[in-house]
Parts: structure tokens; sequence; C-alpha cells
């Protein structure tokens, strides 16, 4: 009955019409274009029917990658990624924006070698302040990265439960060498952790603490890190 009840769930949340499989990208839908997205995959494919979350997939190297679009927040996240627990997949990407803490300015490309958790979600899941990255991953990303010659730092990021409410949590994080701060890496790298699925997070920093921002943003413009992304998923 249970497994019957989660299947019901599943499809009535992310209303999905064909299983994911392999690498998903998780990605907030209001921080990139979804068109551009998708025109980074051959023969893209919509899986689902919602309008709150996007499910797409396609080709990419000649392998199949999905990238999901949630809400903004971990416990959107959470719910699409709790939804795909009986999928095949291979690995969880968390791509999109942060602001900057430290020395880190816009335009900096973080990959996340670990995430506090600082907000409700990740801290329950993960039964920690602290998650790791999967190494094999975070490395495979990096050597991705540096073939296409985008500079990027390796680095912890914070993860809050919401924006411009928790300055102390991002001042203790700060001390503890967190480099930048968002809502949804500390919670993928929960779930990849308790799912036995390996999961990292590559970030852009679109704010810094000089009041430096990308006046583009959003959406996220810079489309070169989730191309070194897709390169990294796909050798695997």
């Amino acid at each position: 009955m249970a497994d019957h009840l989660r299947n019901l769930e599943r499809f009535t949340i992310l209303r999905l019409k064909s299983e994911p499989s392999g690498p998903v990208v998780v990605y907030v839908k209001c921080d990139f274009d979804e068109k551009r997205l998708s025109g980074l995959l051959k023969n893209p494919k919509n899986l689902n029917d919602s309008g709150e979350y996007s499910v797409f997939s396609g080709a990419y190297a000649g392998k199949q990658v999905t990238f999901l679009g949630t809400g903004s927040g971990s416990a959107s996240l959470l719910t699409a990624l709790f939804e795909l627990q009986t999928s095949k997949l291979t690995a969880i990407l968390r791509i999109g924006a942060c602001g900057g803490l430290a020395d880190t300015t816009t335009n900096h490309v973080v990959l996340s070698q670990g995430a506090l958790c600082a907000d409700a979600v990740s801290a329950s899941l993960g039964r920690s302040d602290h998650v790791n990255a999967d190494g094999v991953l975070m490395d495979e990303l990096a050597s991705a990265l540096k073939t296409e010659s985008i500079e990027h730092l390796r680095g912890l990021v914070v993860s809050v439960d919401a924006m411009y409410l928790f300055n102390r949590n991002l001042k203790k994080a700060e001390r503890k060498g967190a480099q930048c701060w968002d809502l949804e890496s500390a919670t993928t790298l929960a779930f990849g952790k308790a799912s036995h699925v390996p999961a990292a997070s590559l970030l852009l920093v679109v704010s810094d603490k000089k009041g430096n921002s990308i006046r583009s943003y959003p959406p996220i413009r810079r489309l070169d890190f989730v191309k070194g992304a897709l390169n990294a998923l796909t050798a695997r």
C-alpha cells in the first residue's frame, strides 16, 4: 500500500509522462532561460505535464541527460527529488545562482566541495550541520571545467531557509570558511548521500558582499559552466 501511495503522489505532483534515467541536473526555474537549457540537448523531450516543475531530457555527447526545474528553496527541490527515488539516477548536480561571501565576487564559478546546513530541510535529511559533495564527481567536474578553460574555485557553500533573513547564519558560516550561500545546495548533497547517488553543486556568483551584482540576472546568461558540467556527466 505504501508503495502504491508513493507512486500516486509521484505522478500527481511531477505529473511524469515517462521515467527519467541517467544523470539529472537540478535548477531553480527562474535562474535560467529553459529554452536555452533545452537547446544544449539533442532532441529534447518533455517528460512531464506540470506548471510548477519542468522535467525534460535529451542527448548530450550521445548520452541521455535529464533536467529538473523546481521552485526556489529546499522544500520544492526535495519534493521533486523524493519523487524520483525509484528512477535510475546515476548522479545529481545542482546548477544555479549564489551570493558571494568573503572575497568571492560576481561571475566566480564555485564548485562546492561541501555545504553547511543552515536550513531545516537539509539539516534534518543529512542529520548533520555539514554534508560533503561526492569526491569522484567533484573531481570529474573540476577536470571538465579545466579542459574548457573555465576558471572556478572549490569551496564551501552555506544553504539557508530564505534570502535576506539569516545574516547571522551567513556570518557564522563565513567564519567556517564558506565562500558563497544559496538555498538548495545542502539539500541536493544531503539527498544524494541519503539515496546513495553521487551529488554535487556548481554555482555562479550573481551578487557579492561589495554590492556588485550581475544586472542581467535573472536569468543566468552564462552557459559555459553548464556545458562543462554536461561534459563531465556524460563522460562517466
